[in-house]
């Protein structure tokens, strides 16, 4: 499927969003269907390949065997249609080797997420990520009594791990029941931003649950929620993939040694007991024998294999099946490995809810004068960004991301606005960034470092980001005052909390929920702690985004949240320089399955709760022939 097609790929309207969206009490679910590829790409690829044939008679024979080879992929597909997910097999992942926290209400990285939601629950979670439609996890049903107060009933008999290294630490209470009293802990604590002790901790999610007003536990199995606003978007929030719970218990006692990741230290009630996490070594966790749904998880267990720092080793694992799934940042690299085996792999298309952004701090001097923040965000070229580290396949994103496609900007809209334009709209663009640059005394700022994360510019095909991004700059400005540097996060997250960080590139932390009211009043509402720019617009910003919070009617809501995107482009996005939302192809061999979105379509939001419950393995498959499957930690 060419890119063209790939971006023409219809999505739902915002009026069939509306009309298909289940709103559960006080929340609008439903927001957006993410166009992200189709299987049609797979089969160009594979066309591709198979045209190479040097005769006549040998593409004779090449296509009867192609066609011989899809007929029986396509039998087995069948087969496990009819009969169903297959228990049992080890799930083979990649993660990470760096992780700053084991606790999932303190973490601001998804890798840790991905080890975290396979043995901890959520109160809900999402049955489809992407268009925020939701289940119930550790609540069995909920109900609204009124705008503003939630009641949820949690399900009876589910009980904290009683086996495995967190179970067995002293302070851990193996085996209890969960109850009212765990979710108010969980959420007293955050809302507090305090240890058990007294200290001050970062708990990123504190400005969402900080919308509740009290809590209410009349017996051990029923929680109300008292929310001090009506906020529509606060049932997808109670799913999102940062919101697992903790034991009361087992974290008092760790939480001071937060970033020592040891499975010793975690307890859930989830699928999977995690048996083992050693950051650069070994993560396993093996099948939850008490878990509450009987039928699940699918998987006996789980191992991730750390993160392959080498795309070479990475991509011979994965040809050698010690490894289920491919991703390159390179897209024509995984293209490419479908293509050499297109009977027997699949690509699915993968929006990445993690948007890349350039940030300036507008809380230091010369950042904060509004004149730089809109010269910055004029001069950064999007498109060529996109062209030259993702081949072109990637779409510019506004305040609110094409990922929220309901309530993004349109693409034709962004064309033709400052900053997002081509050709020559952007340099005229340009002299008007100039104007703005050299009004603000730019060119006598000196040397200016320009960060990229070491994550990011460690990865071979995005290795020339510190280049990529300074000579840009350069270019706009006429100068040669940008200097491409790369940092680690453990250097550049602890500066983003205390607002003294120096301007860098790299991912925005994750999208959590497709409905965008929730992200736009965490980012610029001035009574947000992820306000990072300490935006201060009353009339402007908060007073539409608390009516859009409220709001039921998605056609209002909507034009109050596009009036404030327009005013925050204005204004050169107050140092929060919004680019692009990426896509990523995916590989895996037939045998690995899961429950996907639509055919050719992988999950854009965070779904590891999916995989979690959901992923099994076709032992009846012809791919999964010489599969790999070592043995997780044990018990």
């Amino acid at each position: 499927m060419s890119e063209r097609n790939y971006w023409s790929r219809n999505r739902i309207s915002r009026r069939t969003a509306l009309r298909s969206a289940s709103v559960l009490g006080a929340g609008l679910a439903g927001a957006a269907l993410i166009g992200c590829g189709g299987s049609d790409e797979a089969e160009e690829a594979s066309a591709a390949s198979s045209s190479s044939s040097s005769s006549s008679s040998s593409s004779s024979s090449s296509s009867a065997a192609t066609q011989a080879a899809t007929q029986a992929a396509t039998q087995a597909a069948t087969q496990a249609a009819q009969t169903g997910p297959k228990r049992g097999g080890i799930g083979i992942g990649q993660s990470a080797t760096v992780y700053e926290s084991f606790d999932s209400h303190r973490t601001a990285a998804s890798p840790v997420l991905q080890i975290t939601s396979h043995f901890q629950n959520k109160l809900l979670r999402f049955s489809h990520p992407d268009k925020g439609e939701v289940v119930g996890d550790l609540v069995e049903n909920w109900e609204q009594a009124d705008p503003t107060t939630l009641v949820l009933h949690l399900r009876k008999g589910v009980k904290w791990h009683d086996e495995g290294p967190g179970a067995k630490h002293p302070s851990a209470a193996p085996g209890r029941e969960f109850n009212s009293t765990d979710v108010r802990w969980n959420i007293d604590r955050q809302m507090s931003g305090l240890l058990e002790d007294g200290t001050e901790a970062s708990f990123p999610r504190n400005g969402y649950w900080n919308q509740i007003d009290s809590i209410d536990t009349p017996d051990d199995y029923t929680v109300q929620l008292n929310l001090k606003a009506v906020d529509v978007t606060f049932i997808q929030g109670l799913a999102n993939e940062f919101n697992y719970m903790n034991q009361p218990e087992l974290m008092t006692a760790v939480e001071g040694k937060h970033s020592e990741i040891d499975a010793g230290n975690v307890i859930g009630t989830g699928p999977f007991v995690l048996t083992e996490w050693v950051p650069g070594e070994r993560v396993s966790a093996v099948r939850n024998p008490s878990y509450y749904d009987k039928t699940k998880p699918y998987l006996d267990g789980q191992v991730w294999i750390q993160n392959f720092t080498d795309p070479v080793a990475y991509r011979v694992a994965f040809e050698q099946k010690q490894v289920m799934g491919f991703t390159d940042p390179d897209p024509t690299v995984t293209l490419a490995m479908n293509a050499d085996k297109p009977d027997e792999t699949e690509v699915r298309y993968n929006g990445v809810a993690n948007t890349v952004a350039a940030y300036t701090n507008t809380n230091l001097p010369f950042w904060n004068d509004n004149r730089i923040t809109r010269a910055i965000d004029m001069a950064i070229d999007r498109r060529l960004i996109i062209q030259q580290l993702h081949g072109g396949l990637a779409k510019v994103s506004g305040p609110v991301t094409w990922i929220q496609g309901a309530w993004a900007v349109p693409q034709e809209d962004l064309a033709t606005t400052p900053g997002y334009q081509s050709g020559a709209e952007r340099e005229k663009d340009l002299i008007e960034a100039n104007k703005y640059w050299q009004a603000a005394g730019g060119p006598g700022q000196g040397e200016i470092e320009w960060t990229i994360a070491k994550l990011w510019s460690d990865r071979a095909s995005w290795a020339i980001t510190p280049d990529l991004i300074s000579q840009m700059f350069n270019d706009a400005f006429a100068t040669s005052q940008f200097k491409g540097v790369s940092k680690t996060y453990g250097e550049i997250i602890p500066s983003w909390f205390a607002k003294t960080f120096d301007p860098f590139f790299a991912w925005i932390p994750n999208i959590e929920i497709p409905d965008a009211r929730a992200d736009m009043k965490s980012a610029f509402h001035s009574t947000s702690a992820a306000n990072i720019w300490s935006v201060n617009e009353p009339d402007k910003i908060d007073a539409p985004l608390d009516k859009a919070l409220a709001e039921f009617d998605y056609e209002t809501a909507y034009d109050l949240v596009r009036g404030v995107q327009d005013f925050v482009i204005e204004n050169g996005q107050f140092g929060r320089h919004i680019a692009y939302n990426y896509v990523v192809p995916a590989l895996s061999w037939n045998y690995r399955k899961m429950t996907y979105p639509g055919d050719g379509e992988g999950w854009s939001f965070l779904s590891g709760s999916l995989w979690a419950h959901d992923a099994w393995i076709d032992t009846d498959d012809p791919t999964w022939e010489g599969a790999s499957q070592p043995a997780p930690t044990p018990l």
